[in-house]
């Protein structure tokens, strides 16, 4: 009774789902807590909780693992820098760039993001990097800027050698990256969190999503579009994209990125501006406006349900099976994901071998939380291509996040024997 009690005020105070990590997880926490407090009784312990402060702390710092490296999810920071080089700085040539890592965890994230921005030529004094934490122990490892080995997974040594010195305490950050990221003590279920600072160019929140509860992940969702400027980034995890699907965000579908522009602005779509029979303008279509706006097209097909039966538009019977999937990316991207998957899997009944298919519908079904049944489906995509990264890197990433590390390591060989091809 007691762990429940504390399950619901570890929700209510800081989001924290208790089935995103297991009560089996929570109780090994509290465990620890009360033999550090030297309380044997778990009623006794929720007492102590509720009247300290700084037991509060100690518990979140418990609960939360940080797990995290230098450059992880390499091609996020190398679309960055595309990102800044190509987009950002032709359109603001003397601005500042503004950057917010959330949550920064013990720094690893933040300080890639300043060394990645050092590398493609920008000024220290152009480049503002926020990086807010909940855990104050993880904030004062990162202020302290002194890493191990584990921290520098990957190809990492270049950077290394350029940006670290050897100590025996470990690997020192140079001061000059140490100076460029402002860390800051927050929590997401802080109404005066970030009130008064400006919006932001690009946003870092990724894999925090994944231990909330659903009102928790929207609300989470709505504070990072009021804080990113239009036409500003927001990376999230590879595990967390199918919860932006019926989000204003729209994916950039940049390969292994998990990058999602936030468009200039909201307006209504005409029935005029989507045509299905033509792939090409959908597509731009997509990149450019804000699908939670579009109103779907009518289709006499028996097995398209009412949701998607808002325009007048009708598909030919011949052209049927190219539009079943395009359907089923709008669907899915207006969060109508039940229905999208069933059109994803009557397409896949016409084309088994479509791997763009079997990966769309992996990543609906962990949206929905049928993580065994989206495995599957990066499993046939796999089969289809065995050197397809993508759904490797998505099947690595379940296979992490629900606790398979040996099944994620040997994927994260295989893609890492891939890419020294």
């Amino acid at each position: 009774m007691a762990q429940s009690v504390i399950e619901a005020l570890l929700k209510s105070k800081i989001g924290l789902d208790a089935n995103s990590i297991g009560a089996d997880a929570i109780a090994s926490a509290i465990s620890q807590r009360m033999l550090d407090c030297g309380i044997g009784d778990i009623a006794s312990y929720l007492g102590k909780l509720q009247a300290s402060s700084q037991e509060w702390e100690a518990l979140i710092d418990s609960v939360i693992v940080p797990e995290t490296w230098f450059f992880r999810e390499p091609e996020s920071f190398t679309f960055l820098k595309h990102y800044v080089l190509c987009e950002w700085l032709p359109k603001n040539p003397q601005g500042v760039l503004r950057v917010l890592s959330l949550p920064c965890s013990t720094g690893e994230e933040p300080y890639s993001i300043a060394i990645a921005l050092l590398e493609v030529g920008l000024n220290p004094t152009n480049i503002h990097i926020d990086a807010v934490d909940i855990s104050k122990k993880c904030l004062l490892k990162a202020q302290r800027a002194i890493y191990h080995q584990y921290s520098f997974r990957g190809n990492t040594q270049l950077f290394q050698h350029r940006y670290f010195q050897l100590t025996e305490a470990g690997y020192h950050l140079c001061e000059q990256v140490r100076q460029m990221v402002n860390f800051l003590q927050g929590n997401l279920l802080d109404n005066n969190l970030l009130a008064d600072t400006l919006p932001y160019d690009v946003i870092f929140c990724r894999n925090l999503l994944i231990y909330f509860d659903r009102p928790n992940k929207t609300r989470t969702i709505k504070f990072l579009e009021k804080l990113l400027l239009p036409e500003g980034l927001l990376f999230v995890g590879h595990a967390e994209t199918g919860l932006l699907l019926n989000s204003y965000f729209v994916s950039v579908r940049q390969p292994l990125a998990f990058a999602y522009h936030k468009p200039l602005a909201s307006h209504p779509v005409k029935h005029a501006d989507i045509c299905l029979d033509n792939p090409v303008k959908n597509h731009l279509f997509e990149r450019k406006l804000p699908l939670k706006n579009i109103i779907l097209p009518q289709h006499t097909q028996s097995h398209i349900s009412a949701q998607a039966t808002k325009i007048n538009t009708k598909i030919s019977t011949q052209n049927l099976s190219d539009n079943l999937l395009e359907t089923a990316k709008i669907l899915a991207d207006r969060g109508c994901l039940d229905e999208a998957i069933k059109l994803c899997n009557s397409y896949l009944r016409q084309n088994r071998a479509s791997i763009e298919a079997y990966v769309l519908l992996g990543q609906m079904q962990q949206a929905m939380a049928q993580n065994e049944q989206a495995a599957q489906s990066f499993q046939k995509a796999i089969y289809l291509q065995p050197t397809h990264e993508e759904a490797l890197t998505h099947l690595a990433l379940l296979r992490e996040h629900q606790g398979n590390i040996a099944s994620a390591n040997l994927l994260w060989q295989r893609i890492h024997r891939l890419k020294n091809k």
